[in-house]
């Protein structure tokens, strides 16, 4: 079983239309609606390649209803908290380029992070768990460090995939993996990439910080990983049309951790989250267990 625990869930709300016109009535030609955020995605991802999982979050108002309906439609178990406010709504308008419009969710009050410590608390040992994702208004940079603190559970095999603070402020804990993206990477040392090696030691300064195993997705370029014994590996993407990369990352997590509970190696791991996350960008929604196979029987 892998848990995971999104704070900032959202309905992804996707408007296609042929151009958009700022100031004026625009019409679209196709509307889709479904359960978004990273965690989320990632239980998704999970229930596609047929691995246990249970998703946990904050659901708040008639908005959180509607997307623990479309939860339990897909077949994914939820343990919630209910909050007051309401469950954000991320409005994607695809013209042939993407614009987004993410909503910033409920106003939070810090007693949830005691609520949500003790579903962690309660969790089998050894479970793995994965905190991702932004969270919402009222809670800080430091909640994720401040939930594990609270746990104080080191079995744990905790993957986080957030940003900035919520992710360097983690890294006391020495998560099991984290999984930043070249852009995050770069925001984290105030750096920009011109080379891979300087990809490379910054993923080696956050096992410095407290991480034991790093991937870095690279988009286009694939995925590099730094694994807790500090051996190094990559894997290349696959070639193919990208259609959505909304979703890409968290497939590329939800696929290595299904592999490494079926006891695979890490590179053999890494090689599967990568054909994940392309055969999620190559389509409009998350990928399947077949179109994921079909990418890895390529190599």
């Amino acid at each position: 079983m892998i848990y995971t625990l999104t704070c900032n869930p959202a309905l992804d709300y996707v408007v296609r239309m042929d151009k958009f016109k700022e100031g004026a009535t625009n019409r679209s030609y196709g509307e889709s609606i479904a359960p978004g955020g990273k965690g989320i995605n990632v239980s998704l991802v999970l229930k596609n390649l047929g691995i246990p999982t249970l998703a946990m979050g904050i659901a708040a108002g008639f908005t959180g209803d509607v997307l623990l309906g479309m939860l339990e439609e897909r077949g994914v178990p939820a343990d919630f908290i209910r909050a007051d406010g309401f469950t954000r709504i991320n409005v994607k308008i695809k013209t042939g380029r993407e614009s987004e419009i993410n909503g910033s969710g409920p106003v939070l009050q810090e007693s949830v992070t005691e609520e949500l410590a003790k579903k962690l608390a309660a969790l089998p040992e050894n479970a793995c768990v994965v905190l991702a994702g932004s969270v919402p208004n009222g809670l800080s940079g430091d909640f994720y460090a401040r939930l594990l603190g609270l746990v104080n559970r080191r079995d744990l095999r905790v993957t986080v995939d957030a940003s900035g603070a919520l992710l360097v402020n983690v890294l006391q804990y020495r998560p099991w993996l984290i999984k930043p993206n070249l852009e995050e990477l770069g925001e984290i040392f105030g750096v920009r990439f011109t080379a891979r090696d300087q990809v490379e030691r910054y993923a080696h300064r956050l096992c410095e910080m407290g991480a034991r195993n790093v991937i870095v997705s690279l988009g286009g370029y694939g995925a590099m990983m730094i694994n807790e014994k500090g051996e190094e590996m990559s894997v290349p993407a696959y070639i193919g049309d990208v259609v959505d990369t909304v979703g890409a990352g968290d497939a590329l997590v939800a696929a290595f951790l299904a592999a490494k509970e079926m006891g695979r190696t890490d590179v053999e791991a890494l090689r599967r989250g990568v054909a994940a996350g392309c055969a999620t960008s190559f389509k409009a929604g998350l990928a399947t267990r077949a179109e994921i196979e079909a990418l890895l029987k390529r190599a």
